[in-house]
């Protein structure tokens, strides 16, 4: 009787409760595969809008994620809900009530479109790719070698004498796998009561990119590319904060390079090693800002090109913090890219950088190690794992492109493309009658179509 009385007064609560005015819309609903929305507001109300307008793309990461926590980070969907909500919920409610308002506003939002997704829940699909490590920093040979065929992006900000006019070229793909990689197709212009405007690369849900590529208001340009094999746990006491608050605090607060540095470097729990590129379109400098756990490789310039393959270029991190053996291997991924990506920013297309260049880039297919261009494989800037027999077909790949120069940054646009930046269509049903080992994946995997590059704009 107790639970019944609880229960009737929480639903004439509900019930009784004014709904918030919707602080956003949807401004493309599929703009050549990316959805385009906008929200506004204090925390909860931009979190409620957030979680109203996407709320059939909440049902959708509903039945992706326990999939893609019993596959790649490899423990039961119960005890990765229960760690986070030990480990990471107080953390977010303590250190960063900011982002806590905006996912209980995306809870609710959800909730009165139809679509239950509890805040813990929400947590759990933010720290997605910070709990990997949390549950795996010691890896046996199995699986170290499926961390291996995951690598997760290839990306470059140049500027100065390696660009055709001087300003800032930044280009970005991801590489994931292709069940929560599906996700990421939202562009998202938020304008936060306090704090700069800024427009991300996101998934329904996600409180900062996840693909960490953004544009803020600020004049601050960014992305990441994963430090990948890390040898350590992260450290989520005393006061560390996952990396989804630390980069969404700069893109919101951060105003130059010197804050985004203190912001990403001060309470890192080494959650997600990576080397972020970030560039100030007010001062047409860049930095790379590489974070390990106790280890951090900061370079700034305003002329010059930094890029990133999964593989830390600070020997001190790769040496201390990593096992990773791959940076001058050509025959792994992130060393044929490692190879390829310098021979064509710093040969090829060196004082040519353009956004079309860059385009170019990232669609590359050259294989170093035959030295032609072959099958797109995982060896290739634009990454096909699911085409690779040294990476058993595994589903993992590149899921698109994001170029953008200074001045399409100050004005927050940015081409993209939603898919393989290559154009190569990925086609479910032909990969698992090819694959028939994956044909539990099909149930979770998507098309992905071919589509063209498109300008990305409010």
């Amino acid at each position: 009787m107790k639970g019944t009385t609880n229960k009737r007064k929480m639903s004439h609560k509900n019930q009784t409760r004014k709904q918030p005015t919707i602080c956003g819309k949807i401004l493309q609903e599929n703009h050549e595969g990316w959805k385009i929305i906008e929200i506004h507001g204090d925390p909860y109300e931009r979190g409620f809008a957030h979680g109203y307008l996407l709320h059939q793309e909440l049902t959708t990461v509903l039945k992706k994620l326990p999939f893609a926590v019993n596959h790649e980070i490899e423990v039961s969907y119960r005890k990765y809900l229960a760690t986070c909500k030990r480990v990471i919920s107080p953390i977010i409610k303590q250190k960063s009530p900011e982002i806590y308002q905006e996912l209980c506003g995306i809870s609710r939002g959800a909730q009165m479109a139809g679509q239950e997704i509890s805040v813990h829940t929400l947590i759990a699909w933010n720290a997605f790719m910070s709990m990997y490590n949390y549950f795996h920093y010691d890896f046996t040979p199995k699986q170290l070698a499926k961390k291996r065929k995951s690598q997760h992006c290839s990306a470059f900000i140049a500027t100065g004498k390696a660009t055709k006019n001087g300003k800032i070229v930044m280009a970005h793909n991801s590489h994931s796998d292709l069940v929560s990689g599906s996700l990421f197709n939202i562009i998202m212009y938020l304008t936060p009561k306090q704090g700069f405007p800024f427009c991300m690369q996101t998934a329904p849900g996600y409180v900062a990119s996840g693909t960490d590529w953004f544009l803020s208001e600020s004049g601050m340009m960014g992305c990441e590319a994963t430090i990948g094999d890390t040898n350590y746990q992260p450290n989520f006491k005393d006061g560390h904060l996952p990396y989804f608050c630390r980069i969404r605090q700069a893109m919101q607060y951060g105003k130059n390079l010197d804050e985004y540095a203190k912001i990403m470097t001060q309470h890192n729990a080494g959650d997600y090693a990576g080397s972020w590129l970030f560039g100030d379109t007010k001062t047409n400098e860049i930095m790379l800002c590489e974070i390990g756990l106790n280890i951090q490789n900061i370079q700034r310039t305003n002329d010059g090109i930094f890029y990133g393959m999964n593989s830390a270029m600070s020997f001190e991190l790769r040496d201390k913090e990593t096992n990773d053996q791959d940076f001058f291997d050509i025959t792994t991924s992130s060393g044929a890219r490692n190879y390829r990506l310098y021979e064509l920013l710093y040969k090829t297309y060196y004082g040519k950088l353009t956004t079309e260049n860059a385009k170019k880039i990232l669609s590359d297919h050259y294989n170093v190690l035959s030295q032609k261009n072959d099958v797109p494989n995982s060896n290739s800037v634009c990454v096909h794992t699911y085409n690779d027999s040294e990476s058993d077909y595994y589903p993992h790949g590149c899921q698109d492109g994001k170029v953008v120069d200074a001045e399409m940054a100050k004005r927050g646009e940015f081409v993209g493309r939603w898919g393989p930046s290559c154009g190569t269509p990925f086609e479910t049903k032909k990969f698992v009658q090819e694959h028939p080992e994956y044909k539990e994946w099909e149930r979770v995997l998507v098309d992905f179509p071919k589509k063209e590059w498109v300008r990305i704009h409010l």
